[in-house]
C-alpha cells in the first residue's frame, strides 16, 4: 500500500466514524423523545415518609420510562391503589429496608398511585402518571418594565452620548486660548 493510500483509508475511516457517530446520536436523542429513560423515586428520603418525586406532585413520564425505586429509609413498600385498566404494575409489597432498589418499567398511559403501607396514615402516598407529552410548568410572571424606565433610560443614554461627543468635540477642536503671559 503506498503513502496515499493509506491517507484515503484513514481519511475515509475518519469519515466513517464521524458519520457512524453523528447518527448514534441522532437515534439517541430520538430515542429519549420517545421515552424509555429511567428516572428515580426516592423512597422515603433522609427518613422522611414521602416519595421523592411523586408525593407533593405527580411524577410524569413517557411511555416506555422504567422508574427505579430507591429505598433511602427503612421499613417502606410500594402498594398499589390504582391504575389504568390494560396495566399490569404489581407494585412490591414486601417491606424493605436502605439500599433496597425495585425498577417497573411503565407502558400503558393514565395515572398510577400507590403508597407505603406501614406509613399510609402519615401520608406516605404518591402518584405517576404516564402521559404521551411531558407538560411544563408555565414560567412565573414575569416582570415587565414600565414605560416610564424605559423613557428613562433612553434620555440617560441619549445624554450620555451628547456629553461624550461634546467632550471629543472640545478636545479635538477645542479653542485657541492664548492667554497674554504678562
Amino acid at each position: 500500500m503506498t503513502d496515499g493510500n493509506a491517507e484515503m483509508s484513514r481519511r475515509a475511516f475518519l469519515t466513517t466514524a464521524a458519520g457512524t457517530a453523528a447518527a448514534a446520536g441522532a437515534v439517541g436523542t430520538a430515542a429519549a423523545q420517545e421515552g424509555g429513560g429511567t428516572e428515580e423515586v426516592v423512597v422515603g428520603p433522609d427518613g422522611s415518609l414521602v416519595y421523592t418525586p411523586g408525593t407533593d406532585e405527580p411524577l410524569q413520564i413517557l411511555p416506555g420510562t422504567t422508574v427505579e425505586f430507591v429505598w433511602d429509609s427503612d421499613n417502606h413498600n410500594i402498594v398499589v391503589d390504582s391504575q389504568p385498566e390494560d396495566a399490569n404494575w404489581g407494585g412490591h409489597e414486601p417491606i424493605e429496608n436502605t439500599g433496597f432498589t425495585y425498577e417497573y418499567t411503565f407502558e400503558v398511559l393514565g395515572t398510577y398511585e400507590y403508597h407505603c403501607d406501614p406509613h399510609l396514615s402519615a401520608g406516605m402516598e404518591a402518584t405517576i402518571e404516564v402521559v404521551e407529552e411531558i407538560s411544563t410548568p408555565e414560567p412565573a410572571s414575569v416582570p415587565s418594565v414600565p414605560d416610564s424606565a424605559k423613557t428613562l433610560g433612553v434620555a440617560t443614554t441619549f445624554a450620555m452620548v451628547a456629553t461624550l461627543g461634546l467632550a471629543f468635540f472640545f478636545l479635538k477642536y477645542g479653542g485657541d486660548y492664548d492667554l497674554d503671559d504678562e
